[in-house]
């Protein structure tokens, strides 16, 4: 039911009532050169609403929408972005009983915090792959499929074929913050509250949002001001759209198998990766020669 309804209003919307939702419009910042209308929050968000018959996550998914849309229309601010998304993930946390790093139970305050920092950096994770044709909805689809959040897979997988290149739908931010919002959430009660195992796991979305936050920092700019220096923009930039989206599948790929195994060595291998690629795309920037 999921993926029918989501397929069905996309291409309603798509083909029949674009100029009725909010387009993103081209920038320096973006790599499309027309405006595209931001249909596809609004067909996922329809899709698990008639699907989903869990009261706390149908909140969530809510508050999810009308933050992203408010955030389509509006264009907020960081300043006004961060206590609306401390809502998101106090929901989010009630949700999740009890945390844990490594099998081993965090208590008492401290944990709250910690728990509240991963829904937040997992929420705007989530939206910072979201740059690129397919990327976010392709990657999301896998790894919603393999902790068996299947409605959310399928109605992804709905409006996939009209978000891939070139793509002729976005996600929009209400898009993304409904990723943002459900996926980490299911991945985390997925691994039994465990954050390290969960991080692994969205190791691709992870990755991204700890690799701009430094490279900002190291580059004296505002770590939360968006930027057009993402792993897909750089990749893009040496080797073209479809061999990055499946570069960077495989990665997001590869994140998820290390996060099933739960074991240590798995963590190891993902921040060697992690090191590796940052270390890699930093040294070349936008000028260096990278050929595949």
């Amino acid at each position: 039911m999921s993926f029918i309804v989501s397929f069905c209003l996309s291409l309603m919307f798509v083909r029949f009532f674009p100029q009725k939702f909010p387009a993103d419009m081209p920038s320096a910042r973006k790599i499309h050169k027309t405006p595209i209308p931001l249909t596809g929050g609004t067909a996922i968000f329809v899709a698990l609403l008639v699907t989903i018959n869990q009261p706390r996550v149908a909140l969530l998914i809510c508050l999810a929408f009308l933050f992203g849309i408010f955030d389509d229309i509006e264009q907020l601010s960081y300043k006004t972005k961060l206590p609306l998304q401390l809502i998101i993930a106090l929901v989010q946390m009630m949700n999740v009983p009890q945390v844990y790093f490594l099998a081993n139970p965090l208590q008492g305050f401290f944990a709250k915090i910690i728990e509240i920092f991963w829904f937040m950096s997992m929420f705007n994770a989530l939206n910072m792959i979201d740059g690129m044709d397919g990327l976010a909805c392709s990657t999301s689809m896998i790894s919603a499929c393999l902790v068996g959040e299947w409605r959310l897979a399928l109605a992804i997988a709905g409006f996939l074929p009209f978000n891939l290149p070139k793509a002729r739908s976005f996600l929009g931010n209400s898009g993304a913050a409904i990723l943002g919002a459900l996926l980490p959430l299911a991945v985390l009660q997925f691994f039994k509250g465990d954050l390290c195992y969960a991080t692994v796991f969205l190791g691709y979305p992870a990755y991204e949002v700890v690799s701009s936050f430094l490279r900002r920092a190291v580059r004296h700019r505002n770590p939360f001001v968006a930027d057009k220096n993402h792993t897909h923009h750089f990749f893009m930039r040496k080797i073209g759209v479809w061999r990055t989206l499946a570069l960077l599948m495989i990665f997001s790929s590869v994140c998820n198998l290390l996060g099933l195994t739960e074991k240590l060595w798995a963590f190891v291998i993902f921040l060697m990766i992690c090191f590796i690629l940052f270390t890699y795309s930093f040294s070349k920037g936008s000028d260096g020669n990278f050929n595949l």
